[in-house]
This record gives structure tokens, sequence and C-alpha cells, in this order.
């Protein structure tokens, strides 16, 4: 698993309870990376998959070698992360 500069910074100042959310998502896509809970986050791209969980977030592309985390976010607008 290889994360990009912006998701470590994210990950870092994540609230504790959201960082476990993120690092079981994490260890389920590290198993699984083209699993049933995952799906391509965009349709003219075959590498980009998309997974959440618990309100958590993570756009990753999967190489022969490398999960590489590209994206992560919280959506929970009742602590105002994210609201619509």
């Amino acid at each position: 698993m290889q994360f990009t500069e912006q998701v470590v910074r994210f990950r870092d100042y994540m609230p504790m309870a959201d960082r476990e959310k993120f690092q079981r998502l994490v260890d389920r896509i590290a198993a699984e990376p083209e699993g049933a809970g995952s799906h391509l986050a965009y349709t003219t791209d075959t590498v980009t998959r998309a997974a959440w969980e618990d309100r958590v977030m993570v756009h990753y592309v999967v190489t022969s070698f490398f999960v590489v985390v590209i994206e992560a976010d919280i959506y929970d607008a009742s602590r105002g992360f994210n609201e619509v």
C-alpha cells in the first residue's frame, strides 16, 4: 500500500475514531483491492477504484505492484464535513 502526500497529511489530522475507520477500510482494500466492496470510480478509467465504509471514502489506483491511495475524505454532515 502506498499513499499520496495529501492522503498522509489528511490521515495524520483525522480524529482518532475516523483514523481507525480509515485504517479498517485500507486493510480491507489491501486484502482485496478489486473486491465486491469497491467499484470503478470513473466510467472512462479502468484503474481508479473507490471504496467507502462508515462515512470514510478513498479513491485508489491498482497497479501490478502497488495499491496507491490517491484521495481520502469523510462524509459526515452532522460534524460539518462535506455538507451538501
